[in-house]
């Protein structure tokens, strides 16, 4: 099993070293997952933090998600039309690839379940 950015991105890869291209299967998710940037290090002056946060705004903008889209990785703008995207692995009819994977997506947990889970590993580590 792997992420589906790497399944769709080193396809061609897969069918040349194994003779045949990955087979793409989607498991039915349990939670819905959002991708996130963070500042890892905390201690940080306001220079830095306004750089971060500038770059994970630029990140987002369409034509970075587009570029993204380019090796499989779903993006945060949901205007952004899979397939239509320059060179997207999901219009290179890859076996299985699907713009929307079937199964059923509960919503996250609540706030207050997200914050004791961040507790309990802040607590581990």
């Amino acid at each position: 099993m792997t992420y589906e950015s790497d399944a769709l991105y080193r396809w061609q890869q897969a069918k040349a070293n194994q003779g045949q291209p990955y087979q793409i299967y989607y498991l039915n998710p349990t939670i819905e997952t959002t991708a996130t940037a963070a500042i890892v290090r905390r201690e940080v002056n306001d220079g830095k933090a306004q750089a971060a946060r500038k770059f994970m705004d630029f990140l987002v903008q369409p034509a970075q998600q587009q570029v993204l889209v380019q090796y499989g990785f779903r993006p945060i703008n949901t205007s952004i039309d899979l397939p239509t995207v320059p060179n997207s692995p999901w219009s290179q009819k890859i076996p299985g690839a699907t713009v929307q994977p079937t199964g059923t997506i509960l919503p996250p947990p609540e706030r207050q379940v997200a914050r004791e889970v961040i507790r309990q590993w802040e607590r581990a580590n």
